[in-house]
């Protein structure tokens, strides 16, 4: 998505700071940094998401076996 922005933009904007080395290398970085921060978020939701499931099947099991012995 940014990736199309910036293409969208890139002749409105001067040439020669795009031939640049140090540009591409700053703008590298930067998508490497936004890509390990954003992976946290999903990861905390997904442990969260796998605990909730492990208690609903541990409590529908426990309600079975319940029901049994009655």
């Amino acid at each position: 998505m940014y990736y199309l922005d910036l293409m969208t933009q890139a002749n409105l904007l001067d040439h020669s700071v795009w031939a640049s080395p140090d540009t591409w290398t700053a703008a590298l970085e930067h998508q490497a940094k936004r890509k390990k921060s954003g992976g946290k978020g999903g990861l905390i939701f997904g442990a969260i998401c796998c605990i909730g499931l492990v208690v609903l099947i541990l409590g529908i099991v426990y309600l079975v076996t319940q029901r049994k012995k009655k």
